[in-house]
């Protein structure tokens, strides 16, 4: 009565032997102390510490710069790389000119600023050509509505040597990319995206000796680029994506002997002529061009034997099938990598693929409603050299998935997703037919489970890209994007289990909305 409950007692930890250089005599510690603090990195020369500095990742580097002067000094004079929130502050408050005066060597230049914001002027590309001007080789300038086109061509007219230009959300239009056109002969690579001052714009006048690859997003009087186009003798890749106006007078004033093997279209206004113009393709991506038939793409196929990469999204229209994707086995017995959404085929085209394209490895199927059962057997059969196949959305069960497990020997990873009819129970099999050689990526209807075994895949090296024509691994969820809506950015995983939230508070709001005269009848009954 009265009396504590008893509280177990803690033992002490037992104690620590004596560390020898607590025991070591006076003279030991002091060497000690003064090794410590010595700077062992002192007698390295410079250009090998900025060697090791290049190795480091932007936070680590900054961390670095903080250590001593020395090190502040070398980091700022070997960092190529340098982006910059260009809002109209950096300009005012005179931190542009310190820190144009801090990195010397960029070489590599990124000028973002908030479009809510007001951005720096033409006096900042003015400071920028001034510091930086001949030794720019990539400049990016995204935001800046504030910058004319004086502004650019008096950067362009420093920037002589510069190599690659992108160019976002400003408000400058054709005069200013033309004047960089003319001053930059060794521009490689040129980006566009909502340039608002191509609405009232001349048409460019003038072509890039040397320019391989442009990018045309979402313009307005986009066609003013059509010299530039044509006439560029080097022009390897296009991709015109989202731009207004008709673009098949674009396409068919493309030289026959042009050096274009590269070509994304989205969403233009873009027919069979067009298409059809166009001569030695090897990468065609065709995405949501609705006029774009089936006499088109074999018209194409024809010009285009050496054609690597089809990527068509037919937007449910139903104008690209079975007769075009005959014409591409017939004609391009090349063909690598084919991916096809909202495309309906059949085993009749499948089979001519199959036959006439021996070196098909990657095979992505969206969307479409009737790829089926029938149509997964014929690739298990017949496509010797596929080691990657991704379906979404098709109807295709466990029937025909079971066919992959005696199939495609040389298939290292399938990814089955939204199919209704595939169980995981199958996908389980399909796995431990290969003896876990095969990276089975499979989610349930209700966007939940996945199952995935990538450990002897990667430990095989089958999936390593040796070049340019092998895909990464995650190439198959960029190439076939989800259905509902457009590229949100967001992960699978995020999806999943948003989705299953949303169908749980779907459930609960169903509940609570019953009507009264349903709450009355349970009640009754």
């Amino acid at each position: 009565m009265g009396q504590c409950p008893s509280v177990p007692r803690r033992r002490k930890p037992p104690l620590l032997p004596p560390s020898p250089a607590l025991s070591a005599p006076p003279q030991v510690l002091s060497s000690i102390a003064e090794a410590a603090g010595e700077d062992h990195t002192a007698d390295l020369p410079e250009e090998l510490l900025a060697l090791v500095f290049g190795l480091l990742g932007s936070g680590d580097r900054k961390r670095c710069s903080l250590v001593c002067r020395r090190w502040l000094a070398v980091e700022a004079a070997s960092r190529l790389r340098l982006a910059l929130d260009a809002r109209a502050p950096l300009l005012a408050d005179s931190a542009l000119p310190r820190l144009l005066a801090r990195f010397p060597a960029v070489s590599k230049l990124a000028l973002k600023c908030d479009r809510r914001a007001e951005s720096v002027g033409d006096p900042a590309l003015a400071q920028v050509a001034d510091r930086l001007g001949p030794g720019l080789r990539r400049l990016k300038l995204r935001s800046l509505r504030a910058v004319t086109d004086d502004g650019v061509a008096a950067l362009a007219a420093a920037a002589a040597n510069l190599r690659k230009l992108s160019v976002g959300y400003c408000a400058f239009g054709a005069n200013g990319i033309e004047a960089v056109l003319r001053s930059c002969l060794h521009l490689e690579e040129l980006s566009v995206k909502r340039l608002r001052g191509l609405a009232e714009s001349e048409p460019i006048s003038v072509s890039g000796p040397r320019l391989q690859s442009l990018s045309l997003k979402e313009l307005y009087n986009g066609q003013c680029f059509s010299y530039l186009i044509t006439q560029s003798p080097n022009l390897k890749t296009l991709k015109i994506i989202r731009c207004s106006g008709d673009w098949d007078i674009v396409l068919q004033d493309v030289p026959r002997d042009s050096l274009l093997a590269e070509l994304h279209l989205e969403k233009l206004q873009v027919s069979d002529r067009g298409v059809a113009a166009l001569f030695g393709l090897e990468v065609l991506y065709l995405a949501k061009a609705p006029e774009v038939t089936d006499v088109g793409l074999a018209e194409l196929a024809a010009k285009s034997p050496r054609l690597r990469k089809l990527h068509v999204d037919g937007w449910k229209a139903n104008r690209i099938g079975d007769r075009g994707l005959a014409a591409v086995a017939q004609k391009c017995a090349s063909l690598q990598e084919l991916v096809l959404i909202g495309v309906n085929l059949t085993s009749s085209s499948l089979e001519l693929i199959a036959a006439n394209c021996p070196t098909l490895e990657r095979l992505a199927l969206c969307g479409s409603d009737t790829f089926g059962d029938a149509e997964i057997s014929c690739v298990a059969a017949k496509c010797a050299a596929l080691r990657k196949l991704c379906i979404k959305a098709c109807p295709v069960s466990d029937a025909g998935m079971n066919k992959l497990a005696e199939g495609c020997p040389r298939l290292v990873k399938v990814k089955v997703k939204k199919c209704r009819r595939v169980t995981s129970e199958c996908a389980e099999r399909l796995r431990a037919s290969r003896n876990g050689a095969l990276a089975v990526n499979f989610d349930t209807p209700g966007g939940a489970g996945e199952l995935q075994d990538g450990r002897s895949v990667d430990e095989s090296g089958a999936l390593d890209n040796a070049g340019s024509d092998v895909l990464p691994e995650d190439l198959d969820d960029r190439i076939v994007p989800e259905l509902s809506s457009g590229s949100s950015g967001r992960p699978s995983r995020w999806k999943a289990r948003m989705g299953a939230l949303m169908s749980r508070s779907l459930s609960v709001s169903i509940f609570r909305r019953q009507p009264r005269g349903a709450c009355s009848t349970s009640h009754e009954s």
